[in-house]
């Protein structure tokens, strides 16, 4: 439901970074603390009014929107509780245990529950109704938790100190939104160039080789919150902890990256079957993105944004995510599927390489003295 996630992106507000960040620096007063996640939940609160009010209308008012307008009300809840949901809270306390563990079981009981409960094609409204009720009761236990073993008090702050909050986030957000939105234009040009079959293979493709780039995030949001306090307490060092991470995520990513590429052909008639044998060559190309988005990652969020270079991070990322939509233009009219598929690793390795160069710079250049 690519709709839902625009909602997602502009309820959570890059908070899972900047509230991240902001908690990990100020774990042991328990005051500040209660201070952020009242300004963080108040924030939320005003965005799901606002995204309501334009999800309603949108899913009221377009007709291909309204014919499945149960199943678009029904998936709202995902959103919801995916709002309340204060992962940001626990991963910036660096103690994300039970948190994983309350997600785990919730969502193995909600699978369980669809294949037990959904006997034929017309009670396929359960689907989202289940997912929903399933991300409602994480933020419920979570949010509970949250406030009870810290003894916090929640008091709703006023639209000033809210857009305060909006204002000083608005980098991630914008970043989060920019990410979602060249995805989607990527594949929009292919579809513009080439045919349905060839967008159906590069989708194919991408999704395989973005599996190898989800495996990278549960250890980049663990280490995020360290770093921070790493970083900021001695930003030489930091960096050059972050320089031998880096060197050894490469190798393990590099070595996972020809294995795969080495089993492609096998991979994709294995889950996706015969008819998506031309997507092999184009999972090839894509598994250079796992690589050079583990080096954008561990350079522009653990460091440009631990050291609040919130605003550089975006220009790198605008001016990265353009030069790719431009090589994407020429590349795909002229070599089609193959041409998109090197737009975007061209385009990622010169992001990788900005928020090296960047970095390396905004350390050294504060630290010259």
């Amino acid at each position: 439901m690519a709709f839902i996630i625009y909602f997602q992106i502009l309820i959570d507000y890059g908070f899972n970074n900047s509230a991240t960040r902001q908690i990990s620096l100020y774990e042991h007063h328990n005051k500040r603390l209660n201070i952020i996640v009242n300004k963080v939940i108040s924030a939320k609160l005003y965005l799901i009014g606002l995204s309501t009010v334009v999800y309603l209308a949108v899913i009221l008012l377009i007709p291909s929107f309204r014919e499945y307008f149960l199943i678009y009300l029904l998936y709202y809840g995902v959103v919801i509780g995916y709002a309340f949901s204060p992962s940001w809270f626990f991963q910036g306390m660096q103690n994300m245990k039970n948190y994983i563990l309350i997600n785990l079981i919730s969502k193995i009981l909600a699978l369980i529950a669809i294949i037990l409960i959904i006997s034929n094609e017309s009670e396929y409204w359960i689907v989202p109704l289940i997912f929903s009720i399933s991300y409602i009761f994480i933020a419920f236990i979570t949010t509970y938790q949250l406030f009870s073993i810290n003894k916090f008090q929640f008091k709703l702050n006023n639209p000033k100190k809210v857009i305060s909050e909006l204002n000083e986030g608005k980098y991630f957000f914008l970043s989060e939104l920019q990410a979602t939105l060249f995805t989607n234009t990527n594949v929009l040009i292919l579809g513009l160039f080439s045919t349905l079959t060839n967008v159906a293979y590069f989708t194919t493709a991408d999704k395989l080789s973005r599996s190898l780039r989800n495996i990278q995030i549960p250890l980049s949001n663990a280490l995020y919150p360290f770093l921070t306090k790493k970083i900021n307490q001695n930003p030489i060092d930091g960096l050059k902890l972050i320089n031998k991470i880096t060197l050894l995520g490469v190798i393990i990513t590099s070595i996972i990256s020809i294995i795969l590429g080495y089993l492609a052909e096998y991979l994709i008639v294995l889950l996706f079957g015969n008819k998506m044998i031309e997507a092999v060559e184009i999972f090839k190309i894509l598994l250079l993105i796992p690589l050079f988005s583990f080096i954008d990652n561990m350079y522009g969020k653990q460091v440009l944004l631990n050291l609040k270079k919130d605003k550089l991070f975006f220009r790198i990322f605008l001016f990265s995510s353009i030069i790719c939509l431009i090589l994407s233009l020429i590349l795909t009219y002229l070599y089609d599927i193959k041409g998109t598929a090197i737009a975007i690793g061209i385009g990622q390795g010169i992001l990788a390489f900005n928020m090296f160069y960047f970095a390396q710079k905004v350390v050294y250049g504060k630290n010259k003295n």
